[in-house]
This record gives structure tokens, C-alpha cells and sequence, in this order.
């Protein structure tokens, strides 16, 4: 089979087949087109994790390659942030401080196993001996990310939340843990990529956020344009008539009929 055809069929088309699948369980009503649309879903995953047996031969392995890699330790941190912020003072499904403790320990757990990815043997590498490349663009972003992001979440808890100092500190501390992690990737050599290298990555990872970020606004702004101009456009609604006295008196005759009561 021709290397672009079986790339299409072993990766690519299960690739497609997550999102059809995740729409196909949101969009049907019934149980079970909600469970084939998981299952749909689930199969396309294994897939693309199965790609570096299936198709090794094509660049796109690399994806799979990654997921299999980062899905634990992402999972891990996404969790331990979402019990952090939400065992505080939240009107809706607030968790107990054990599930505090117990995202702090995920969260750590899962800056570890990254650590251990970057600088000991169990680094992302594909099967010709090279560092996978997604895994060089991944990591900047994740760190950066997380640095921001939990910084932004202690910041908006303490401006707009109502005694969320506590949990906007353990934010504060996971983004410092996570810059930390930065800056030592930054200027410590592993065992499969130099500092100035991974350093170079992280200055892309910079410009492409920013490029995000700036996109997002321009978005935005012409999105309100948009829809400034348009209504701007529309003719003043007209304004209806005082209602006459024959109204009135029946509006009236209503609210006599139905108030009152025996007693």
C-alpha cells in the first residue's frame, strides 16, 4: 500500500474520527447514539496512539508518538489545577480540601514526570534516534501556558473572588513551580537536548503565544465591528401608542376579575 494511502486510512481518517465522534454523542438525544459517538471516538484514539506501529514510515506518527507520551502527566496537571481552584469558596460543586491536597499532589506529580521526560531516559525519542520534534514544540508551550495561566487564575481570585485567598495562593505556587521548570530547562543540558537549544524553542513558543494572543484580540475586534456596523445600520424602533381609555378599562375589568378570593 502506497505510504500517503496508508497514512490516510491508519491515521488521518481516526484522526477525523475524534471530533466526529465527540459531535455525534453531544448532538443525538438517544443513549445509544451518545455511546457510538464514544465509541467512535475511542477507536480514533487508539488509532492515533497506534501510529508508530501502523504507519512508522510517515511523519505523522509523530503526533501519536507524542500523545501516548504526554497523555498521562497533561491529564495529571489539568486535574490537579481543576480541584485546586475549585475547593474553595464557589457556590456551585465546591470540593474539600482533601481534594485540594490531593490536586496539589497530581500537579506535582505531573511537573515531575515532565522533569523526568526532559532530563532522564524517557524522552520523547522516535525510532530513527531523534528527539520528536512536536515534543520540542510542546513542552515551551505547556510551561508557558501553565506559568500564565495559573498566575492569571491566582490574580482574577483575588481581584473578583470572595475569599479565594487561599486557593489563589497554591495558584501562585504552581505557576512558580512551573516558571521554575522553565528556567532550569532553560539553562540545564538533558541528555538529548541542549540548554541553547530547548532555550531557541522557548523564544518560538513566546512568539507563537503572542501571535495567538494578538490574533485573538484582532478577532474580537472585528467580530464587535462587524456587529457594530450592522446594528448601527438598523432604522430606531418605533415606539407604540399609549395605550386608550377603552384598554385601560379592560385591563382593568382583568385585574378585577382576577384578584380577590373567598375566604
Amino acid at each position: 500500500m502506497d505510504e500517503i494511502v496508508e497514512a490516510a486510512l491508519l491515521f488521518w481518517l481516526p484522526f477525523a474520527f475524534i471530533p466526529f465522534g465527540l459531535w455525534l454523542s453531544q448532538v443525538k438525544s438517544s443513549i445509544m447514539s451518545s455511546r457510538i459517538g464514544y465509541l467512535i471516538a475511542l477507536c480514533g484514539v487508539v488509532f492515533v496512539l497506534a501510529s508508530p506501529w501502523t504507519v512508522p514510515k510517515s511523519p505523522s506518527s509523530a503526533v501519536g508518538h507524542l500523545l501516548g507520551f504526554i497523555a498521562g502527566p497533561t491529564i495529571m496537571i489539568l486535574i490537579g489545577l481543576f480541584k485546586i481552584a475549585y475547593s474553595g469558596n464557589v457556590p456551585v460543586g465546591r470540593l474539600s480540601i482533601n481534594d485540594r491536597n490531593f490536586g496539589l499532589l497530581l500537579f506535582f506529580m505531573g511537573i515531575i514526570w515532565f522533569s523526568l521526560m526532559h532530563w532522564w531516559e524517557i524522552t520523547p525519542v522516535m525510532s530513527s534516534g531523534e528527539v520528536n520534534r512536536y515534543w520540542l514544540i510542546f513542552l515551551p508551550n505547556l510551561l508557558i501556558s501553565l506559568t500564565c495561566l495559573s498566575l492569571a487564575g491566582g490574580l482574577a481570585m483575588l481581584s473578583f473572588g470572595d475569599s479565594r485567598t487561599s486557593e489563589s495562593k497554591y495558584l501562585f505556587g504552581t505557576s512558580l513551580v512551573s516558571f521554575v521548570f522553565l528556567i532550569c530547562a532553560m539553562n540545564l543540558d538533558s541528555s538529548n537536548i541542549d540548554a541553547v537549544g530547548f532555550r531557541e524553542y522557548v523564544w518560538l513558543s513566546v512568539a507563537d503565544l503572542i501571535g495567538i494572543v494578538i490574533g485573538s484580540m484582532l478577532a474580537i475586534i472585528c467580530f464587535a465591528s462587524v456587529i457594530f456596523v450592522y446594528e448601527s445600520t438598523l432604522p430606531k424602533p418605533k415606539s407604540i401608542d399609549a395605550p386608550t381609555n377603552e384598554e385601560l378599562s379592560k385591563i382593568s375589568q382583568v385585574i378585577l376579575d382576577n384578584l380577590g378570593g373567598e375566604e
